[in-house]
């Protein structure tokens, strides 16, 4: 019996080296600049330790919108990238406050531009309130409050 456990145990000793030899990272295969969505051809799969922050899966990049640009060959982190923005500065918005099954609809100003999940400030157009929210995959923002 104990044998067995020793042998078990070797296996999995063996087995966590593997598995992290396949961790990489994420590189730019051309220069990004800022506002570009990215497409697989713009990134490749890199060895070497990830750091902190970078990305390391290739799919986690592909469709986002560059925030600043990107060199050749740079590996990729989390804060470079941004989702692609669906609502622009000024830009006439739906607020929509939901609260169980009472739903409020309203007309605002965008403050800023956002990408789906970001949260923006938007004017209330009747109140001229200023109220925070995030912003919905269809361009709309939802408020929690």
């Amino acid at each position: 019996m104990m044998k067995f456990l020793m042998q078990a145990a070797l296996a999995v000793l063996v087995l966590v080296p593997a598995s992290a030899a396949l961790a990489g990272t994420v590189e730019a295969t051309r220069t990004l600049r800022s506002g570009t969505i990215i497409y697989p051809a713009d990134v490749r799969q890199a060895p070497g330790e990830p750091h902190r922050r970078e990305i390391e899966d290739v799919e986690q990049a592909i469709g986002m919108q560059v925030r600043s640009s990107i060199r050749e060959g740079r590996r990729i982190r989390l804060t470079d990238l941004r989702h692609p923005i669906l609502i622009k500065r000024n830009q006439l918005v739906d607020i929509v406050y939901r609260r169980g099954t009472l739903v409020i609809r309203g007309e605002g100003r965008a403050l800023r531009d956002g990408g789906r999940g970001e949260a923006i400030r938007v004017m209330n157009l009747d109140s001229r309130v200023i109220v925070t929210g995030r912003v919905g995959d269809a361009g709309q923002v939802e408020v929690s409050r």
